[in-house]
């Protein structure tokens, strides 16, 4: 089989690996099961290698969960290793346009150190008789996140994007891309938890209806926003979070503010929100710009784009 052919097999997939669940964690845990939520998107471009799923700039969802009374498989200077843990998630792929749902065993890693915290997830991903896809990510927490190498809960923070990463590596390829968005631990029935909004662009899509009623769909980073023709009616669709329990939301652009034409849950990813605005033709000309999301009086980190 030619790798193209395996790297649509594996986007294609629901991924069952080993049969790893929730429930499973549950059933066995004498203490509380700990659900390690992150939410966001993978960066625009690949760091290295070929990516052969086309997951760049697009969204993702992933969740372990893990016993808080399980002991560490390995420990050393300032980590410990636990395994097997449950992981579940929906990751979209250009390949399909359509998210695909990920569930495996996995090993969860937890290090504290001075200057940084981090969690990693460490899979092997059985996709068909010979083909496995190996992943490796690493989401780096500010210091202070997390208090000791124990399975146990923090609060609600961002990714830190520039250490942040997914590796995989399948048919012999290996692909690395920077991760952005947020990350939670929580008990697992709490684990959905909303602070203050947060506006994702790497995933961010362009929508330009046509004067003929027609639509064009195409991701925001592959060039500038073009608000210029008379005809056409130009929208921007974020992935946010902590928007879909507000009972207002206004965003601005380069300080103006936009009509607000949809926000709320976002379809197949239950941990992300959703945020729709059209662009005035009035901004046609300014360059890079920031855009600014407003939910019920809490302000969003701005985040900036290009209109032409």
């Amino acid at each position: 089989m030619i790798v193209k052919m395996r790297s649509i097999a594996i986007a294609a997939a629901v991924i069952s690996g080993f049969a790893a669940s929730q429930n499973l964690v549950a059933a066995s845990c004498s203490g509380t099961v700990i659900a390690y939520s992150t939410v966001g998107q993978f960066g625009s471009t690949p760091v290295s290698g070929q990516d052969l799923l086309q997951l760049a700039g697009e969204p993702f969802e992933l969740t372990v969960s893990a016993c808080n009374t399980m002991k560490p498989r390995k420990t050393g200077t300032g980590y410990a290793q636990y395994s097997p843990v449950a992981m579940t998630g929906v990751v979209q792929s250009r390949i399909l346009g359509v998210p695909t749902k990920i569930r495996s065993a996995a090993a969860l890693v937890v290090s504290v150190s001075g200057s940084s915290n981090s969690i990693s997830v460490i899979a092997p991903v059985t996709i068909e008789p010979g083909v496995t896809v190996n992943i490796h990510g690493i989401l780096a927490l500010p210091a202070g996140t997390l208090t000791s190498t124990s399975i146990a809960p923090f609060s609600k923070v961002s990714v830190v994007t520039g250490q942040s990463f997914l590796t995989y590596s399948a048919s012999g390829h290996s692909t690395t891309l920077y991760v952005g968005g947020f990350a939670v631990a929580a008990p697992a029935k709490g684990a959905n938890a909303n602070a203050s909004p947060l506006l994702l662009t790497d995933a961010a899509r362009v929508i330009t209806v046509h004067g003929d009623g027609t639509q064009s769909v195409r991701p925001m980073h592959a060039g500038p926003v073009d608000p210029r023709a008379s005809s056409d009616t130009v929208l921007l669709q974020f992935y946010a979070s902590g928007v879909r329990d507000a009972s207002e939301v206004h965003v601005q652009i380069a300080g103006q503010d936009v009509p607000v034409r949809y926000f709320g849950a976002a379809g197949h990813f239950a941990e992300l929100d959703e945020v729709t605005v059209e662009v005035p033709r009035s901004l046609a000309g300014f360059g890079d710009v920031e855009v600014v999301l407003t939910a019920d009086g809490q302000t969003a980190s701005p985040v900036h784009i290009q209109i032409q």
